[in-house]
């Protein structure tokens, strides 16, 4: 074949590939720059991250009116109360949550369907925090301090301890402590994580790129799943500065999640509610909107969602009531 004609065909498959590339990002945005017509409402479990003011300052009985009423009215089945956070040693001071009694009492009388969790987190010694999960004693100590929340009367211990690595073994052994003690007293075990990688091989392929990126592997979320009740995915952060781009992520990972957690796990898809930008969250992409559309459209011709699916919102104190609304 002569040059010029090898430089025609390559100009071509250039133009060919190129014009392809095109019509697939019309596609995608056609497809996730509007929710779908037939939007579904959630009839399962929903929760929500809430503040730590609960806990550390005592409230009058209208305040829990209104703070039962809010979950109420918007089917919130979880709420994770901020109870933290963890010292290096893997306890909290008492003196961090001396309302938590009470506020357990008050929604008991008022809600006595919902679950009310111990939000239990801290930043890892990877991300320069204080805590090393690879310490035998700290999670000891972490099992413990779970232990006394259950003993104020909470429902369950959500565990939100950040970075952990896809496959670390430490997660796994504080999970395995904290679920005999769940199990024991029939409270619910969950876990905030991270998002899954959106194809196998992805997460070592980004880390080339973006060393900073947590991403799980579906063997990963297997192993997490099979030891807590609960998996609510921080859908966040995600440096996506684009709504429909962030639509379509949201509706390519959710499927992937709630395939690799097992049928009994409860999955909670973390939706952003604040506002602000950084290199790492753009709010007007990554909002209550398009993650919903991205929910919805996961469930895009006809497939059903698990039984045990719901929605996540972060966070309660970010969130207004045309937020709730929609």
């Amino acid at each position: 074949m002569r040059p010029v004609r090898v430089v025609r065909w390559a100009l071509l498959l250039v133009i060919g590939l190129t014009a392809l590339l095109i019509v697939d990002l019309l596609v995608l945005m056609f497809f996730f720059a509007r929710p779908p017509a037939d939007m579904a409402h959630s009839s399962g479990p929903n929760a929500v991250w809430a503040e730590h003011d609960w806990v550390g300052e005592p409230q009058d009985a209208a305040d829990y009116d209104a703070l039962a009423d809010e979950f109420a009215r918007n089917g919130i089945s979880d709420v994770f109360f901020h109870v933290g956070p963890l010292a290096g040693d893997g306890t909290i001071d008492p003196a961090l949550h001396p309302n938590a009694a009470a506020l357990i009492a008050a929604l008991e009388a008022r809600l006595p369907a919902l679950r009310a969790q111990a939000w239990i987190g801290q930043k890892e010694k990877a991300a320069g925090g204080p805590l090393d999960l690879g310490d035998a004693s700290v999670r000891a100590n972490i099992v413990a301090t779970a232990a006394r929340f259950l003993a104020h009367g909470f429902d369950g211990i959500h565990y939100n301890i950040e970075p952990v690595a896809d496959g670390d073994p430490d997660l796994l052994a504080l999970l395995d402590g904290t679920r005999s003690l769940t199990d024991r007293q029939d409270a619910v075990l969950s876990l905030a994580t991270d998002e899954i990688e959106p194809f196998p091989g992805a997460r070592q392929l980004l880390g080339q790129f973006l060393p900073n990126a947590d991403l799980w592997s579906s063997d990963y979320y297997e192993e997490v799943g099979e030891r807590v009740d609960q998996v609510a995915v921080m859908m966040y952060d995600t440096a996506i500065p684009i709504p429909w781009a962030y639509s379509a992520i949201v509706a390519w990972l959710t499927p992937r999640v709630w395939n690799n957690i097992g049928p009994d796990t409860t999955l909670f898809v973390g939706v952003p509610t604040y506002d602000g930008k950084s290199w790492g969250f753009h709010g007007e992409a990554e909002n209550i909107r398009s993650a919903l559309t991205g929910v919805a459209r996961s469930m895009a011709g006809g497939r059903p969602a698990p039984r045990l699916f719901g929605l996540a919102i972060y966070a309660r104190w970010t969130t207004d009531d045309a937020e709730w609304a929609y």
